[in-house]
């Protein structure tokens, strides 16, 4: 019963994180496909009363399946490469791929979020390394890297899920 409950605190925990991961990086829509995001220096400035949750992935046309984990670099960071199971400090927006529709932003809060790669879902574990410090990157992942069955606050079932990632630092 014990380990029972342990395995869903960590299922929670998880959950909490990716969900806080989730909503960051598009706070204003790209002028093309190969520009970036707001840079972290823009990203502090953006205005907190004009929350992303409820509204369009900018630069994202839903699809209705995701079969593998795509990754899309938008830019390349010029620092640290981010290692398997690091500590990552980033800003991100999550969207329903099946809409585009946002569910969580960390720009909502206008602070980015720190957590261990080992604590995430496995399309971050498998999606974020290589990336550098700077960089931007799209992740589309098939729900069986996010959720899976089981739904979450603003996250049904099944859903193929969508990041933007801005990575501020890696340790």
């Amino acid at each position: 019963m014990v380990e029972h409950m342990n395995k869903i605190v960590a299922v929670a925990s998880v959950a909490v994180v990716i969900l806080i991961v989730g909503l960051v990086i598009v706070a204003q829509p790209r002028q093309s496909t190969k520009s970036s995001t707001l840079s972290t220096k823009e990203s502090s400035k953006v205005n907190p009363a004009a929350k992303l949750e409820g509204t369009k992935l900018a630069n994202f046309t839903p699809v209705e399946k995701i079969d593998s984990l795509q990754k899309i670099d938008t830019i390349n960071g010029t620092g640290a490469e981010v290692a398997s199971g690091a500590n990552v400090t980033v800003h991100y927006t999550g969207a329903l791929a099946s809409t585009g529709v946002i569910f969580q932003s960390s720009k909502d809060s206008g602070a980015p979020i720190s957590f261990p790669l080992s604590g995430v879902i496995a399309g971050w574990t498998q999606g974020v390394p290589g990336m550098k410090v700077g960089g931007t990157r799209r992740l589309l992942i098939p729900s069986e890297l996010a959720y899976g069955s089981s739904a979450q606050s603003g996250i049904p079932a099944n859903s193929d899920l969508v990041f933007d990632i801005e990575m501020i630092s890696t340790k």
